[in-house]
């Protein structure tokens, strides 16, 4: 029993961490009412060595947020479904299969660091 309750706790980490749910992030760039960021975050490889992630392109930020500087650390959250298809305040069809994926990020506030 002891194999089975490790191979299925590994499994539901494994899972777990291709699940993005929220993060800190750096800004590198804004652009309207968007900007690319990098999660803060590092990532654990299997041989133990920690690299960084790659840039987010084309956050969100939302309405309340206000101004968005290079440089700012931004808390961002990333949606359910995919955001590519959002326009306006029209219901659509996500058109993708990606879910909790760091390609939809929206930047919900700023951190005082």
């Amino acid at each position: 029993m002891a194999y089975d309750d490790k191979f299925f706790s590994e499994l539901t980490r494994s899972v777990g961490l291709q699940i993005y749910v929220s993060a800190p992030a750096r800004v590198a760039k804004v652009y309207g009412y968007k900007a690319d960021i990098k999660p803060l975050f590092k990532v654990k490889k299997k041989d133990g060595s920690l690299v960084e992630h790659a840039l987010v392109l084309g956050a969100h930020i939302l309405k309340h947020v206000g101004t968005v500087n290079v440089g700012d650390v931004v808390h961002v959250n990333f949606t359910d479904r995919a955001l590519d298809n959002l326009r306006n305040n029209q219901t659509f069809d996500p058109g993708f299969t990606r879910i909790h994926s760091m390609n939809d990020a929206v930047i919900v506030g700023v951190y005082q660091v």
